[in-house]
């Protein structure tokens, strides 16, 4: 019998005593019930997304400006270190016309992918489309 089928029973009983202050705070019980099982669902998804991220940085390596992550062997990547630093968002840069450098569609961090003395430009926002 679960608890909602106990206090289901409980309220029959009660509503045959005649017994509406009982029924009010069983009702008010039930309900810090439903709260408390929302915040241990809530809490739970919250752990869920903390341990995901921590197996991400596990594999993060940074390079050249960017972050890459190790997938059995294969590099993958480059992701873009200020949104991983700050927001621990996982955003793949996207190619600029210079090869060597890339862009974040988010925040719009340049990189430069490759070692080297290159800087990439300062660029307006509509120099690279949609981004």
């Amino acid at each position: 019998m679960s608890i909602f089928d106990t206090f289901k029973s409980i309220i029959k009983v009660l509503q045959d005593a005649g017994k509406i202050e009982l029924i009010q705070q069983i009702l008010e019980i039930q309900q810090e019930h439903l709260d408390m099982q929302k915040k241990i669902a809530d809490l739970e998804d919250k752990n869920k997304r903390c341990e995901e991220k921590l197996k991400i940085k596990e594999k993060l390596a940074y390079e050249n400006n960017a972050y890459w992550i190790n997938n059995e062997g294969k590099k993958d990547g480059p992701f873009c270190s200020r949104c991983w630093d700050k927001d621990m968002f996982l955003i793949r840069m996207h190619t600029c016309p210079n090869p060597t450098a890339r862009i974040c569609p988010a925040c719009k961090t340049i990189v430069n992918i490759e070692p080297g003395d290159y800087h990439p430009p300062m660029v307006s926002e509509g120099d690279f489309g949609p981004y």
